[in-house]
C-alpha cells in the first residue's frame, strides 16, 4: 500500500523521533517542578535536540558521513540517552521515596 520505505523518510522519521525524545526529556524536567529554571531545562533540551538535528542532518545532505553512521548517531543520541536520563531520574525518585519512607 505505501510502497517501499526510502531511505529519506525512514532517516526524516529518525529525526523526528530524536527531536520528539528531547523534547520529553525536556517536558520531563518542567513536570517535575513549575519554576522558570524548569521550562529554561525544558527549552534547552529541546534546543539541543534540533540543533543536534541539524548539525546531523547536513552532515547527511553534503554526505561527509555514511548512511549507517547517521543511522547510528540518531539512534544512540536521540533515543538512547535520553531513555538512559528518563530511566536515571525515575531510579532516583524511586530511591529518595524509600529513603524517605524508611525515616
Amino acid at each position: 500500500m505505501f510502497g517501499v520505505l526510502t531511505y529519506d523518510a525512514y532517516h526524516l522519521a529518525l529525526y523526528l523521533l530524536t527531536a520528539l525524545a528531547w523534547g520529553a526529556v525536556g517536558f520531563g524536567f518542567l513536570l517535575r517542578s513549575a519554576d522558570a529554571l524548569a521550562l529554561y531545562k525544558c527549552c534547552a533540551m529541546f534546543g539541543l535536540a534540533l540543533a543536534f538535528n541539524a548539525g546531523v542532518l547536513v552532515l547527511d545532505i553534503f554526505r561527509v558521513i555514511p548512511h549507517h553512521e547517521v543511522e547510528l548517531m540518531l539512534l544512540m543520541f536521540g533515543m538512547l540517552l535520553p531513555v538512559g536520563i528518563l530511566l536515571t531520574y525515575k531510579a532516583a525518585f524511586i530511591a529518595s521515596k524509600l529513603n524517605l519512607k524508611r525515616l
